[in-house]
């Protein structure tokens, strides 16, 4: 007999859905984590991402893929819309889908490459020593041939010499393309090697555990901070004319080595360096007493050891492999329209540190290499002076004071001069000294001319009076301005300080600048006219015992 009992819709359903929660809890679905905005920092980053995600009916799971190694589990924070509950959350490390790094498969792809032109050029050689093998059998027997006139002999070895020789040629220039490939190879192989060693095989997966009471589909924000990231600024500094503003450019050296790549992600560069902490300093008490000479016995040893430390010092940012993305000029540099960049990047400086949004979606690659992101460029007003020290160089130096550069939220870093379309040199930008203006040197300028020599009218040979001995010493300097337009020009020399009460020196003479008595530093304040030519003096008298020598002139 067979009975049947009743089975209602609503219990159908509840056991499809507990069935269908338990297969998702047994093989939760991956969801590769989409990373949209990226904040750098000094020293780390926060990666934002967001995802849409269906979710069944009561408990499920959900591992997201693609999360960065070394991330800070403290740091990270979740969001799901719908009225989804996280009712918990996990970081492990998935060591069974290895992850290959864009910079090993590329390396790979490129090794494949030669691997494969080497393998066609071992089988062109072999063929080519078949060849030969066959022609010099055939010279062989061409030379024993009965019946044979000595013309059409040598013909013959004619014929196969020449094919001999082609295909010696050949064979010359294949070796030398197989030796450069190995060569090639033997790098690859060396980089590949690096690369991998660099490349985490593991990644981190984060596993969620949700909770709705129906099937929805639910936006999840997922945020966590990293710590092998950051910036470093630079700066390149543009003068065409000393008649026209500064145009400089500040520029992010941007690294990343935390496993996965940026691709197309929104950047914003942060002046905080979290890394520092935020807890402030305390005091402790500072306690002083009399010095007790400690009783030693035995040997002391003449070296001793110092040990200092060094607290809340977060450790240094790694130097920086320069890799533009943009291309560069012939004069180096980031050459871009003024309103490029302006119009894509939002300054926040209203906080305690400035923020750099930058709208533009920019790739940077888990290298640990500096990717080159063009924060903002502004024109500066500044006052250009040329400043020359004679004794030393007999060359100008032209430097910039630039106003109002508090606004500008600069840090030290360093900065690619041009001047007149042309690169000088590198500089320092250190906005952090305490000072009114923030001068920058363009570098020398050899249309402005200076020249010092001995005044031999007005230098004289060492006099004796008693016991004492003087000696006065005379310099002239000339300065020229060649250049088309007005120039201002600050020349500095020195007067020689005592630091003996025998040794006097005075009578000083500097025709019209100002005199540090204390530094011992002359200073004059021209102002040139196109071609004008200026002659300036400074002498002085040193005295000093008859018998004695003075050191340092």
């Amino acid at each position: 007999m067979k009975y049947a009992f009743p089975f209602s819709s609503s219990l159908l359903c509840s056991a499809m859905a507990l069935a269908f929660s338990a297969s998702a809890l047994a093989n939760p679905p991956m969801e590769k984590a989409s990373l949209h905005d990226v904040t750098v920092f000094l020293r780390g980053a926060e990666l934002f991402n967001a995802n849409s995600v269906s979710l069944p009916a009561g408990e499920s799971e959900v591992v997201f893929t693609n999360i960065a190694n070394g991330l800070n589990e403290q740091s990270l924070q979740l969001e799901a819309s719908g009225g989804a509950v996280i009712k918990s959350f996990s970081v492990r490390r998935d060591y069974l889908n290895e992850r290959i790094s864009t910079q090993v498969e590329t390396l790979k792809k490129q090794l494949e490459t030669e691997l494969r032109e080497q393998n066609r050029i071992n089988a062109r050689r072999q063929v080519i020593q078949a060849q030969l093998a066959v022609l010099e059998s055939n010279r062989s027997v061409g030379g024993e041939r009965e019946g044979a006139t000595v013309d059409q002999v040598n013909q013959m070895l004619q014929l196969v010499s020449d094919k001999m020789n082609e295909a010696l040629m050949a064979d010359i220039t294949l070796k030398e393309r197989a030796e450069e490939i190995e060569k090639n190879i033997a790098k690859l192989n060396q980089q590949l090697a690096d690369a991998q060693q660099k490349d985490e095989r593991a990644v981190n997966q984060l596993v969620v555990k949700f909770y709705t009471p129906k099937a929805i589909t639910s936006n999840v924000s997922l945020s966590y901070a990293v710590v092998d990231a950051g910036w470093v600024p630079t700066y390149d500094v543009r003068v065409d004319s000393i008649s026209q503003p500064v145009q400089l450019t500040y520029k992010a050296s941007v690294y990343q080595n935390s496993g996965i790549d940026w691709d197309n992600v929104k950047l914003t560069l942060s002046t905080g360096n979290p890394s520092r902490g935020a807890q402030a300093p305390t005091v402790s008490p500072w306690y002083i007493d009399l010095y007790r000479p400690s009783s030693f016995s035995g040997k002391v040893s003449s070296r001793a050891e110092v040990r200092t430390e060094v607290l809340d010092a977060a450790p240094p940012a790694p130097l920086m492999e320069m890799k533009d993305e943009s291309e560069r000029e012939k004069s180096g540099g980031a050459a871009f329209a003024k309103k490029s960049m302006s119009n894509y990047v939002v300054t926040d400086s209203g906080g305690l540190n400035a923020r750099f949004s930058i709208s533009l979606p920019y790739r940077i690659a888990a290298d640990g290499k500096g990717h080159s992101v063009v924060i903002k460029q502004l024109d500066v007003q500044g006052d250009y002076r040329y400043v020359a020290v004679p004794k030393i160089e007999r060359e100008a130096f032209l430097q910039v004071q630039l106003k109002e550069w508090e606004s500008l939220n600069l840090l030290p870093g360093r900065s690619s001069v041009f001047y007149e379309g042309a690169f000088v040199g590198q500089g320092t930008i250190d906005p952090w000294r305490i000072q009114k203006t923030l001068d920058i040197s363009l570098g020398r300028d050899r249309k402005v001319l200076v020249s010092r020599d001995n005044d031999v009218k007005t230098t004289e040979k060492a006099e004796f009076f008693g016991n004492a001995s003087q000696r006065r010493y005379a310099y002239k300097m000339e300065m020229k301005n060649t250049r088309s337009e007005p120039i201002a020009l600050t020349v500095i020399d020195q007067v020689p300080m005592s630091r003996s009460s025998d040794v006097v020196v005075d009578n000083v003479s500097y025709d019209g600048a100002t005199f540090d008595k204390e530094k011992g530093e002359v200073q004059w304040s021209l102002n040139l006219a196109p071609n004008e030519s200026r002659t300036l003096g400074l002498s002085y008298t040193v005295k000093y015992p008859k018998d004695g020598r003075v050191q340092g002139l």
